[in-house]
């Protein structure tokens, strides 16, 4: 893994969270005057911009005017006249030089998962209005908190809880995170790319109905879903998702037909991601070296008599389907097997189909293509090279604008990542290929955009990894394919549009921003925790150290780091100490030292050279936060920092008793032992 601390990957601090302990300010029903929100936006002179006590209030204000119709992220009339005051007074000059972060709240009707993306969805909408009002879209953030965090005395259900805050963020320019110009997840594009439109597909089979079943590629999907999601051109019902059982094949054919098709007009973003199955049939019109068509399997695929898939989707079908995309930018992921044959199993061992995305029989047994017999050399394409599932030298993909990403080559089967965690089960591909973009670790050169080249690059080298690790599922391998004409390997692996990396902050700057923050909000006194590292606070390119905290009370530890090129991570609780049985929780008096006598990590140095800090926060009571941290202890970069503090502030304004105490500790990574 790459990064400062703990083979975790670039790390993270954060400081913001004192400020965030103060109560919201309260607005009417009716609108509010653009005076009025500049005056609760504003920083005291008092106060200004230095370090604060833990009692100062952060700026903010709750704007109950912004209403949104029913079960949607479409403003109401009323909506929009508070916007429009809302967007005046974040640009009158007291106001100008602050980022702001837009804060969605649901009621607790609903499921969990469904109100966190709703937020989000109406928070986004509130962005694109008030840059269609000029707002710079470097000053805002947009977060999605759910039913997480109720009004004070008000019970969950309460149609108060459907508000939207406002939050000052202090001066400079909100930090996108690592993954901000790989164009989906992007809070920073450029005007012409919030005028683009985008419309997505995500398909996620683990039920079939007749051939073997398959574990977390629904999961995969929602993943996507989420990483798409994040990116203004996808709003409210721009992504479709069939899964399970809706994923059958006229659906996926109609869907992609209607709603790709049909759906969008030159000029727009089109998506299609299909994790499931994957399989060969006898190729009817000879444009196969192997005389097989790679195919995608709906839920509703049969088995013959002869023990053959029936009902699959072919190559040839959707590359007729993706012809018709011209003047669109096109990107099409493939998570699935591209071969199905019975005698390469023997490679991999009796239980590998379990692990495997090409189907069998319900019972494991193999199944057959009919009507052919494949030759014994391994497939190539008649354009040379490794044969996938489409290509954008097919007939009919040239000129278009089509991105192709596929998990394996045609005569290799795509896997179940056996690391995954349990609760999060998911694909060796999927997961890496969300790592090296949403989360950045495939930006080798670290400008903030991850290029084709870059991505294609990390995916190889990580499923390499992945089958030295496990070489009994790996059979003839994995290697990620990757298929693009248009702009080059050096253009950004999934662009929303013409990204300049001028237009991103560089490392520093963005360190520098969140240091800067985190000075102005976190309270200059530190009471109650110490903070070392050992040996020292000079730290050498692959040497291990130890954190080690003392607290003057009981409560829930969480720590996050900053490294030298501004990327944020929380290192504790991570996924190995989680799975070593190592509680996040500190005792009153007693110096916890991490990772201490475990064996299940270490915190390893590792580059960037240059000035890091590391945080350290304890909370004695909050759910809230106890959930924050189990969502990011995977070890990634987290793509939004500037979200992730403001989430943390609520977090810690919801324990129990509104007690916590935190400290911070700067360090430096040096060349050499």
């Amino acid at each position: 893994m790459r990064g400062l601390f703990a083979g975790c990957g670039a790390a993270a601090v954060i400081a913001c969270l004192a400020a965030f302990s103060a109560a919201l300010a309260e607005a009417d029903s009716g609108v509010v005057s653009r005076d009025d929100i500049a005056k609760q936006l504003v920083f005291s002179r008092s106060r200004g911009l230095q370090p604060q006590a833990a009692a100062a209030p952060t700026p903010r204000i709750r704007l109950s005017a912004i209403q949104f119709e029913f079960n949607s992220d479409r403003l109401t009339v009323n909506g929009r006249t508070q916007l429009s005051e809302l967007a005046d007074a974040l640009q009158m000059p007291v106001l100008q030089g602050f980022s702001f972060a837009v804060v969605g709240h649901t009621d607790s009707v609903g499921s969990e998962d469904y109100n966190r993306a709703l937020s989000l969805r109406r928070a986004r909408s509130v962005k694109r209005a008030l840059l269609a009002a000029g707002v710079k879209t470097g000053r805002l953030v947009e977060i999605g908190l759910g039913e997480a965090y109720p009004l004070a005395g008000h019970a969950g259900e309460d149609a108060r809880n459907r508000r939207v805050a406002v939050v000052n963020l202090g001066t400079g320019a909100v930090v996108a995170g690592t993954t901000a110009t790989t164009g989906l997840s992007s809070s920073s594009m450029t005007i012409d790319n919030e005028q683009r439109r985008g419309r997505a597909l995500l398909i996620g089979i683990d039920r079939y109905e007749h051939v073997s079943q398959l574990t977390g590629t629904v999961n995969d999907a929602h993943a996507m879903r989420a990483w798409i999601s994040a990116h203004p051109g996808f709003g409210d019902g721009d992504i479709r998702m069939l899964l399970d059982g809706e994923a059958t094949r006229d659906n996926i054919l109609r869907s992609i037909e209607e709603w790709l098709i049909a759906g969008t007009r030159p000029g727009d973003d089109v998506f299609l991601y299909f994790s499931g199955h994957g399989s060969q049939q006898h190729d009817d019109n000879d444009d196969e070296a192997d005389r097989l068509d790679e195919t995608l399997v709906p839920v509703d695929a049969t088995i013959d008599a002869n023990g053959a898939p029936r009902g699959m989707i072919s190559d040839d079908e959707v590359a007729a389907l993706m012809a018709r995309l011209a003047g669109r930018r096109v990107h099409f992921v493939i998570d699935a097997c591209h071969s199905g044959t019975g005698d390469r199993l023997a490679t991999v061992g009796t239980e590998s189909w379990r692990y495997v995305k090409t189907p069998h029989g319900p019972n494991g047994a193999p199944l057959r293509i009919a009507g052919t017999r494949k030759r014994a050399s391994a497939p190539t394409s008649k354009t040379g090279g490794p044969e996938a599932f489409m290509s954008t030298k097919d007939t009919g993909m040239s000129g278009l604008d089509l991105t192709v990403w596929a998990a394996v080559q045609a005569d290799q089967k795509a896997l179940v990542d056996e690391e995954a965690p349990e609760s999060e089960p998911g694909s060796v591909f999927t997961r890496r290929l969300l790592s090296g973009t949403r989360d950045g670790r495939a930006d080798a050169d670290r400008n903030g955009i991850v290029t084709r080249a870059e991505l294609h690059e990390w995916l190889l080298q990580e499923s390499e990894a992945y089958c030295g690790r496990h070489p009994h599922r790996c059979g003839r391998g994995l290697t990620p394919q990757l298929h693009a004409d248009a702009g080059g390997l050096e253009r950004a692996a999934f662009p929303s549009g013409s990204v300049s990396p001028s237009a991103r902050p560089a490392a520093s700057a963005t360190k520098d921003i969140l240091v800067r923050r985190a000075e102005r909000l976190v309270a200059s006194g530190e009471e109650g925790v110490k903070l070392a590292i050992e040996p020292g606070a000079k730290l050498p390119v692959g040497s291990f150290v130890d954190i080690v905290v003392e607290s003057d009370r009981d409560g829930q530890l969480v720590l996050l780091d900053i490294d030298p090129s501004g990327r944020m991570v929380q290192i504790f609780p991570n996924r190995f100490s989680t799975e070593a049985g190592v509680a996040a929780r500190i005792r009153a008096g007693e110096a916890l030292r991490l990772p201490g006598d475990s064996a299940a990590f270490r915190f390893s140095v590792e580059p960037p050279v240059g000035e890091g800090m590391l945080m350290a926060l304890v909370v004695e009571e909050s759910l809230p936060l106890a959930g924050l941290a189990s969502r990011h202890k995977d070890l990634a970069v987290i793509a939004r920092p500037d979200a992730y503090l403001v989430e943390l502030g609520e977090a810690v304004r919801m324990a129990d008793n509104g007690t916590w105490a935190q400290a911070t500790r700067d360090y430096e990574v040096v060349a050499g032992r």
